[in-house]
């Protein structure tokens, strides 16, 4: 059995390499950025005005100024502003040449083509409300490294850049399917010994958040020949397969095995985690740049999903270049949390609540799927800790 640590660093020294390709802008979301994208102009491009308002020379601010033009947004001013003048100016539109200086609107009055201040005051004075150009980027600057996750404000970036085409790592392709007598999907009516396929379902799910494609397979029954049989079908077509359920030692787990006669290198399959321990890695190498993996997870829905997010994700993300991991926090418990078992390292569902401290949610164990539907987050409790204390700080991962 290894460390949780030790397990990441394996599944991540064994990530693929995905090769790239040029994707509409519109179709980018949770891509990975193949290339780095710089700036190809200022940004802004021009000094523009950060309100509605009045542009006009600083030293004339409290004057009465003749109003000799009104620039809208993407409008060219043709007046130069010039002693006792000055432009109606609207918010994001180019500065007159000879401003220095725009107050807003709500603190003016216009009579009679003339602008002045409700009041004098000196506040005004304090900020010109002039975007210069270049001030947040400069050409040639560098906005997005290669490894990128698109986010939406990377959206925009990229907008902002002129990419309407974009070079990106492809998707890969992941084949999931669950094990198991037991299992049946939900559209069918239960006997008293059966449960519903959750599992896939819920992997399903995770694997298309990475905006990977999925090839889903349905439940395969605890037969040595169909269990073959199915991971010889998914290696075929795929890049990355999911396995969940007959992991684990009991007489009906057949999982590990078959895997070995499929040609695949076990790296792992415990690790010393709760809930997790019977996760398993495999990998069959064809070349330095393209192998085949398998990811068996645990049957109990809370240990699947949690191990997905830890383990399986962070490979998907950097296989096409990037780079991911739950983001880690350190926050104070609100009460005082303990168990039994200390042997683990322990992932406890929790809320994170206003104040900043977080509350371990209601939790029976790996098969409370419920638990995490309340959840924010897991919390870290680390081998040989049985007690935590209120105040006490704890990490926190949280799933993005």
């Amino acid at each position: 059995m290894i460390s949780f640590e030790e397990a990441l660093k394996i599944v991540l020294d064994n990530a693929q390499f995905l090769p790239h390709e040029s994707v509409k802008l519109e179709d980018t979301a949770g891509r990975v950025l193949a290339s780095d994208i710089y700036a190809d102009r200022d940004m802004p491009p021009f000094d523009k005005s950060a309100v509605d308002g009045y542009a006009l020379k600083r030293e004339e601010l409290g004057n009465p100024l003749r109003v000799v033009e009104n620039i809208a947004a993407g409008y060219v001013p043709k007046n130069e502003i010039v002693s006792g003048t000055c432009s109606k100016i609207m918010t994001g539109a180019v500065i007159p040449a000879g401003a220095d200086f725009v107050v807003m609107v709500e603190d003016t009055i216009e009579v009679n083509g003339f602008m002045d201040l409700k009041e004098k005051e000196e506040e005004f004075k304090k900020r010109n409300n002039i975007c210069y150009k270049g001030e947040d980027i400069s050409e040639g600057d560098l906005l997005l490294s290669r490894g990128t996750v698109i986010s939406p404000a990377a959206t925009a970036i990229l907008a902002s850049a002129g990419f309407s085409v974009v070079s990106v790592s492809k998707v890969p392709v992941v084949g999931i399917f669950s094990t198991g007598d037991e299992i049946v999907e939900p559209e069918v009516t239960l006997l008293p010994s059966q449960i519903r396929n959750s599992n896939g379902w819920q992997l399903r799910m995770q694997t298309l958040s990475t905006c990977s494609k999925v090839k889903y397979y349905g439940i395969v029954k605890d037969s040595p020949e169909l269990l073959h049989a199915a991971v010889l079908k998914s290696i075929e077509e795929c890049d990355i397969t999911i396995i969940t359920g007959g992991v684990s030692a009991g007489d009906f787990d057949y999982v590990p095995g078959i895997i070995k006669e499929c040609g695949f290198n076990i790296l792992f399959d415990k690790v010393s985690v709760q809930p997790g321990k019977p996760s398993t890695f495999a990998v069959k190498r064809a070349d330095y740049n393209e192998n085949k993996v398998i990811f068996a997870l645990p049957g109990n829905p809370v240990s699947s999903l949690i191990q997905f997010e830890m383990l399986v994700k962070p490979y998907i993300i950097k296989s096409m270049g990037g780079n991911y991991l739950p983001l880690k926090l350190s926050l104070p418990a609100a009460e005082e949390f303990t168990r039994k078992n200390t042997e683990r390292l322990s992932l406890v569902p929790i809320v994170i609540n206003p104040d900043g401290t977080f509350s371990p949610v209601r939790y029976n164990g790996s098969a409370h799927i419920a638990a995490m539907a309340h959840a924010d987050a897991i919390a870290e409790i680390p081998v040989g800790v049985k007690q935590i204390l209120a105040g006490e700080k704890a990490t926190i991962h949280i799933f993005r």
